[in-house]
């Protein structure tokens, strides 16, 4: 049984980081931004267990992304800075988008930042459909999300997963 906090239909969110080092997305005449905003890589501790998401390509609903989703400051969406051009997951299990920001004064404040390594922090808000309990582990449950629905890409200011962030799109395999 899947704790109460663990339904479906929860809403969730993941942080990444960006090294300055890792800035070779960027391309400022595009206003575009080549970031990673998810990957498996990093288990996140919830109130009900550690979740793991799932990055096979049926476990991840990408039709929101791929509609022109916004790209927001910190989950505010009084904060819509740009939005989603393009995403996809690589062969590495990590999921990658092309991001342009608006031509606003505050988008272009923001992207300056991202410019400049100012922000270098990613995260993802998704909604949770399915999950299963993958192991214990010392007393605390795994829970991999097999259905998943990521809907606005953050440029965020705390990270909980450095393994993914602005210019960390290579795919490295």
């Amino acid at each position: 049984k899947l704790p109460d906090d663990l339904r479906a239909g929860a809403n969730a969110t993941r942080h990444f980081t960006l090294r300055a080092e890792d800035r070779q997305g960027i391309d400022v005449d595009a206003r575009t931004v080549t970031l990673a905003f998810s990957s498996e890589t990093r288990a996140v501790v919830r109130s009900w267990g550690v979740e793991i998401l799932d990055h096979a390509a049926k476990s991840i609903r990408l039709s929101r992304l791929k509609s022109g989703a916004p790209l927001l400051v910190n989950h505010d969406t009084n904060d819509h800075v740009g939005v989603i051009e393009s995403v996809q997951i690589g062969a590495d299990r990590v999921a990658r988008a092309v991001v342009r920001f608006g031509k606003s004064a505050r988008a272009g404040e923001v992207f300056q930042d991202v410019i400049d390594g100012i922000r270098p922090n990613v995260s993802v808000g998704y909604l949770i459909h399915a999950a299963v309990l993958e192991s214990e582990k010392d007393g605390q449950s795994v829970y991999r999300i097999t259905d998943w629905e990521p809907y606005e890409i953050t440029l965020a200011s705390i990270p909980a997963d450095i393994t993914v962030g602005v210019g960390r799109s290579a795919d490295k395999t």
